[in-house]
Parts: structure tokens; C-alpha cells; sequence
């Protein structure tokens, strides 16, 4: 569809001219410049439906009004309805009082209205991202909210003595994106929809030992509605299946649905949700089968200067288990924030509040225990800094590093525990 700029250019400035000219549009526009400003501000803030009632009612009451005309021909072609654009833009192009002007823009405008109306019904789009590094982990063996794992047939009690070690921290995944043509009308505002698919495989490989490799599979797909300068939403389905060591450790199924509201000046409201269920591969591990529940609100802002943004969070979340004592009630509190450097560069916080509450008493610990439920309190707070690389064999690639720091407090010792975790990696998106 044809540049907003290129259409005020366009039309905007056209129009203007038009009512220089003393055509019967300048003497007849004043009584209805409230309801034409109105269609106006809504096509502009996205409810191009709503702008189009607006302007067809003034033209029903007086349809020699030729610049609001062309407004509604413009919002035709939003909402991509290409033959009633047609049929507005050819009523002026009749009009013999139309200055020459005029008919040149809109001549210009019906050739992109003509591209755009033989393109596709729907568009496909492809990306990929790979990132590969080098990490150091303190702390391999301690898996948060976790009483107990098997690996490769072994029973391992966490937190044990700290292992750590080197490894490799790689992620590969593909995006593909299908984009409806026609939009929506949906409360007047023009939505778009889209289907987002993708798929990721994500690995941690340690050189001290194999036993806590880390290997994800994950899936995901599902609808989307994007209505530009408004809001945005979605319903991911997702898949993720986790490899622990060299055996399978569990697999999870979950649903996602999120909408984020456009508050203007770059500020923006997200409203999330999960509903999740997790199963273990094998009868040891049964006992911590089980569902999450989630919701969550955020706030999001960039400032005037767009290189400096933040965003804060709440999640609240219940996990079920088929025992008790590895189900939980809990919350977190997330705050992140950026800041460009440099026009290539920028560095990041992150920090990161969780609470658990167990309902039932630990018993992986001490068997002999029936009255102590376990309940603990993790931090953690990270810093990065991003290049973006443009010349040389590198260029169009990212560089990252991070350095994080993790302390879990628990009202039984055993679980108290801390990690820190380094990171240096090379990533980049094609499309």
C-alpha cells in the first residue's frame, strides 16, 4: 500500500489547492469542518471504518464536497475496498471545476491503487536467527522450583555441591509469517491478520560434564491481529520438549494469548496469560506432572529520544503437581531497561524478583519431615552490552555479552543457592 507520507503529500496538499481555486468545496466546507476533522483524527489513530461512515454520511448530505471525496476515496483504499476507492477518485476526476492539480495527484494515487489492488491475497515472509556462543556457568547442577531430577537413570538431590563449568550456548529457529491482504473491521478500526509460526532448537553442552546438557525443542503457532496504532494480540500454541544429560526429561504443551494496548508517545500496556501442562518422560519423574497457570501485566515506555526505553512486569502463577510438594503459588516482578551508546551500541539491565510457596511439606530433603513446606525468594540481576556489527566478515552480525547473578533464599538451607552465569555470543536475523 502506497507510503502515509506519499499519500499526504498526495492529497493532502491537493486538496488544499483544490479549495484555493474558490470551487463550491471551499465555500461549503466550514459547517462541516467539525465531522471532517473527526473522520480525519479517526482515520489517522486506525479506525479507518469509522472514518468512512463519516465521510459518506457528509457526501449523502451534500455531495459536492470533493476534498472530503477524496479523503473517503484514501480510506477505501485502506481498508483495501480498491473499487469504491475507484469510484469516488473517477466522481472527481468528472468534475470539470477539478483543477489540474488535483487530477494529476489523483492520477498518480489510482497507479499505486491499481499495484496494490493485483497483489496477493496474502503474503508470506521468512526469517531465521542463529546466535552462537561461549558461556560459564557456576551453579550447573541446580534447577530452581525443581525438588528432585533423574539423569540418565540417576537420582540427583538439588541443590547438591556446585558444578561448575564451560560450555556452548547455541540457538537456531525459523519464522514464517502469513499477513492477510484484506483487513478487518473490528470496533471501526482497520485490523490486519496474521498467522506467526515458528520453530527453535536451543543448547547448552558443558565441558565439565555431560549430565546437564541442555537441549530444547520448541514449536510454536497461532493467530495474530495487529491493528497499527492501536493494539495488537495473539494466540500462540506452543510444543517445548526438553532433553536433560542424554535422556528425555519432559515435554510441555501451552496456549499463550497476549494483547498490548498503544498508549501513544511510544508508551504501551501488554495484558499476558499461560495456561501450560507438563509431562515427564519417565515414572520416577511422574510426580511432578503437572499444570501452570499464569497472568501477567507489563508497561512499557521509550523516551522522546527513542534510545532509552524500559519495562516493568508483574506475573502471578500456580503450578499443580500430582504431589503436592512440587506444586507451588507465586509471583514475579521483572524490571528491564536500555540505552544506546552509540548509534551501534547499547547497554541493558535486567533484574528479576520471584516467590515460591510450596503447598505440601518437602520431603526430598528429609523423608522423616511432615510439617515443613518449603518456600523461597530468587534474585536475579543481569547487565549486557550489544554491537551491532556493519563492516568486514562480521558485518550484519551482533555481538553480545552478559554477565548475571542469581540467589535463591529458602527456609530450608538445603535449597539456598546462588549461580553466577557469563555469556559472550555472536547473533544476527536473516530475511
Amino acid at each position: 500500500m502506497v507510503n502515509k507520507i506519499i499519500k499526504q503529500l498526495l492529497f493532502s496538499t491537493a486538496a488544499m489547492c483544490y479549495i484555493a481555486t474558490g470551487s463550491v468545496l471551499a465555500e461549503e466546507t466550514d459547517p462541516f469542518q467539525l465531522q471532517f476533522e473527526e473522520a480525519l483524527d479517526s482515520r489517522e489513530s486506525g479506525k479507518v471504518y469509522d472514518a468512512i461512515k463519516i465521510f459518506e454520511n457528509m457526501l449523502a448530505t451534500n455531495p459536492y464536497l470533493n476534498r472530503a471525496r477524496l479523503e473517503l476515496a484514501v480510506a477505501y483504499h485502506e481498508a483495501s475496498l480498491y473499487e469504491k476507492a475507484m469510484e469516488q477518485f473517477q466522481i472527481v476526476l468528472d468534475d470539470p471545476k477539478t483543477p489540474d492539480s488535483v487530477r494529476l495527484a489523483i492520477l498518480a494515487y489510482i497507479g499505486q491503487l491499481y499495484s496494490d489492488e493485483l497483489e496477493p491475497e496474502g503474503s508470506h515472509h521468512f526469517s531465521q536467527y542463529v546466535k552462537a556462543g561461549l558461556i560459564y556457568n557456576s551453579n550447573i547442577n541446580v534447577v530452581p522450583g525443581v525438588g528432585n531430577i533423574i539423569v540418565n537413570g540417576r537420582e540427583f538431590f538439588l541443590p547438591s555441591d556446585e558444578i561448575s563449568s564451560f560450555g556452548t550456548d547455541i540457538v537456531v529457529s525459523a519464522s514464517h509469517r502469513y499477513r492477510r491482504k484484506k483487513p478487518f473491521n473490528v470496533d471501526g478500526a482497520r485490523t490486519s491478520f496474521e498467522w506467526q509460526s515458528q520453530a527453535s532448537v536451543s543448547s547448552n553442552l558443558y565441558t565439565e560434564t555431560s549430565d546437564f546438557n541442555l537441549n530444547i525443542i520448541s514449536a510454536d503457532t497461532g493467530p495474530a491481529f495487529i491493528s497499527a496504532g492501536r493494539w495488537l494480540g495473539a494466540i500462540p500454541l506452543r510444543i517445548d520438549y526438553v532433553n536433560l544429560g542424554q535422556s528425555s526429561l519432559a515435554t510441555a504443551f501451552s496456549v499463550n494469548p497476549y494483547i498490548s494496548f498503544d498508549l501513544g508517545n511510544y508508551r504501551s500496556i501488554l495484558i499476558e496469560s499461560t495456561f501450560l501442562t507438563r509431562n515427564y518422560a519417565d515414572t520416577i519423574n511422574e510426580p511432578q506432572d503437572g499444570n501452570l497457570v499464569m497472568a501477567g501485566a507489563a508497561y512499557t515506555t521509550l523516551f522522546q529520544s527513542l534510545n532509552t526505553g524500559i519495562e516493568a512486569g508483574l506475573r502471578v502463577r500456580n503450578r499443580s503437581a500430582e504431589d503436592d510438594q512440587f506444586a507451588f503459588d507465586g509471583f514475579t516482578l521483572y524490571f528491564s531497561g536500555y540505552t544506546s551508546i552509540t548509534e551501534l551500541s547499547s547497554i541493558y539491565l535486567k533484574a528479576n524478583y520471584r516467590k515460591f510457596d510450596y503447598k505440601a511439606p518437602d520431603t526430598i530433603i528429609d523423608d522423616t519431615n511432615t510439617t515443613l513446606v518449603r518456600n523461597d525468594d530468587e534474585i536475579t540481576a543481569s547487565i549486557g552490552y550489544n554491537l551491532d556489527i556493519k563492516d568486514g566478515f562480521l558485518g550484519e552480525w551482533t555481538l553480545n555479552t552478559e554477565i548475571a547473578y542469581t540467589e535463591n533464599t529458602s527456609n530450608i538451607d538445603a535449597y539456598d543457592y546462588d549461580r553466577s552465569l557469563l555469556s559472550l555470543n555472536l547473533s544476527r536475523y536473516f530475511q
